[in-house]
C-alpha cells in the first residue's frame, strides 16, 4: 500500500496529495468493431454463393411456397429480349463483329440487322466465307431461346431499287427471298427448329432510306443500307 506524500506549508499545515494513477487507454476497442464487420462480409458471400450455385428451380421452388403462405412476390422477371440485346452487343463487341450488323430492340422483338454487301456479293444469294464466323456467333446466342416454346425467328430480305435480270434471280424478289433463305438453312444445319424459322423476301419494297434523289439519280451510300437481312427474334403472338 502506497504512503500518501505530505509536505509542510510555511504557516505549518500539512498539505496532502493522492498518488496520481496514470490511466491507460484500453487501444483494442477497434477489434470488436472489425471482426463484427468480418463476420457480416463472411455470411454475406456465403449467402452470394448459395444463390450462385442454387438449382434452377429453386428460385421457383422459394417462390410457390412464399404465395401459398400468402405471400406475393413482386420481384419481375428478367426481359428475355433486353437480355439477347445485350449479351450481343457485348459479345459482338468483344469479337469485332459489329461492324457486320446492327441490334436495336423494340418491346417484344429484337432485330438483328446484316448489311448484304458484307454477306453476299452484288447479285448473288451465296454467303460469304466470312460471313460464316459471324453467322455462327448470331445463331449460337439465339438457340437457348429457342427453348421456350412461343419463340419465333423471322428473317427477311431486302434489296436496293437496281433491278437484277439473271436466269437465277428474275426479280429481286428472287434475290431477297433466296438470301433470308440461305440465312434460314444455315440456322437449321446449326440445329434451329425449322418450325420456328420464316422466311420472307421483300424486295425493294421497303427501303430504309431513299434509294434516289429527287431527280432520280441513286444514291448509293442508301442503296448499300436498304441492301440487308433481318432476323427478328419475337413471340408467337407477338407478330
Amino acid at each position: 500500500m502506497r504512503r500518501r506524500q505530505h509536505s509542510a506549508s510555511s504557516s505549518g499545515h500539512y498539505t496532502f496529495s493522492a498518488p496520481s494513477k496514470k490511466h491507460e487507454e484500453n487501444t483494442d476497442d477497434w477489434l470488436i468493431t472489425f471482426a463484427d464487420m468480418a463476420t457480416l462480409l463472411l455470411c454475406f458471400f456465403i449467402i452470394m454463393f448459395a444463390l450462385t450455385y442454387a438449382p434452377k428451380d429453386a428460385y421457383e421452388k422459394i417462390s410457390e411456397s412464399l404465395r401459398t403462405q400468402g405471400f406475393s412476390s413482386s420481384t419481375s422477371k428478367e426481359d428475355p429480349f433486353e437480355t439477347l440485346v445485350s449479351d450481343l452487343q457485348v459479345s459482338l463487341g468483344a469479337s469485332g463483329f459489329d461492324q457486320f450488323l446492327h441490334v436495336k430492340t423494340t418491346p417484344g422483338r429484337v432485330d438483328i440487322e446484316l448489311a448484304s454487301t458484307s454477306f453476299f456479293t452484288p447479285g448473288s444469294a451465296q454467303l460469304k466465307r466470312e460471313a460464316v464466323p459471324v453467322l455462327e456467333h448470331v445463331r449460337a446466342q439465339l438457340q437457348p431461346f429457342m427453348k421456350q416454346s412461343d419463340m419465333l425467328v423471322k428473317v427477311e430480305g431486302h434489296t436496293d431499287d437496281t433491278p437484277t435480270r439473271s436466269a437465277q434471280f428474275p426479280s429481286n424478289w428472287e434475290l431477297s427471298s433466296a438470301r433470308a433463305s440461305n440465312v434460314v438453312r444455315f440456322f437449321i444445319a446449326g440445329g434451329i427448329p425449322p418450325a420456328r424459322l420464316v422466311v420472307t423476301g421483300h424486295a425493294d419494297t421497303r427501303p430504309k432510306l431513299a434509294n434516289r434523289d429527287a431527280t432520280g439519280k441513286p444514291i448509293l451510300e442508301n442503296q448499300h443500307l436498304n441492301r440487308r437481312v433481318t432476323i427478328s427474334l419475337s413471340r408467337k403472338d407477338g407478330g
